[in-house]
């Protein structure tokens, strides 16, 4: 039990294998809707005898929802994608990390850890959806509101 106290959190993403056709004019904008959804081109391969382009690429589930209509929007229907479940992948980013020392504040300020905590976010992503209690500041900013009139 001290073990798996001790050892760090990750989480596990399921991965689908998208696989679309699309024509060379549009293989800009095909990669744009990928990119934007955290895809990642896995082979490109063009088909004898036609002006097709076969592009295998990973796409994590969770950015998959409306995938297929915003890729035929922004390619006016002339690119076909086909979802099929790959793999999990381990999240490089443990969900319950708090800065708790100056060294990892320093870190965190200089670049070399990410400001945005992926993991987190999709965990209190899951936690809302479940109707669960999630950890959220009430209050970003507590600056106290002024107004510019003065009351007389």
């Amino acid at each position: 039990r001290a073990a798996f106290l001790r050892c760090g959190t990750r989480l596990l993403e399921p991965v689908y294998r998208c696989e679309v056709q699309c024509d060379q004019e549009i293989l800009g904008r095909m990669y744009a809707v990928l990119r934007k959804r955290r895809g990642e081109i896995l082979a490109e391969d063009l088909r004898e005898g036609t002006d097709l382009f076969l592009i295998s690429a990973s796409l994590p589930v969770v950015e998959s929802f409306g995938f297929a209509n915003d890729l035929r929007k922004n390619t006016s229907g002339a690119a076909h994608p086909q979802l099929v479940f790959s793999h999990y992948e381990a999240l490089p980013q443990d969900p319950l990390f708090v800065v708790a020392t100056e060294e990892e504040q320093e870190a965190l300020d200089d670049g070399d850890l990410p400001t945005i905590n992926l993991a987190r976010k999709l965990m209190d992503g899951v936690r809302r959806r479940k109707g669960l209690r999630v950890e959220d500041k009430v209050v970003a900013s507590a600056t106290k509101q002024r107004t510019m009139s003065r009351k007389r």
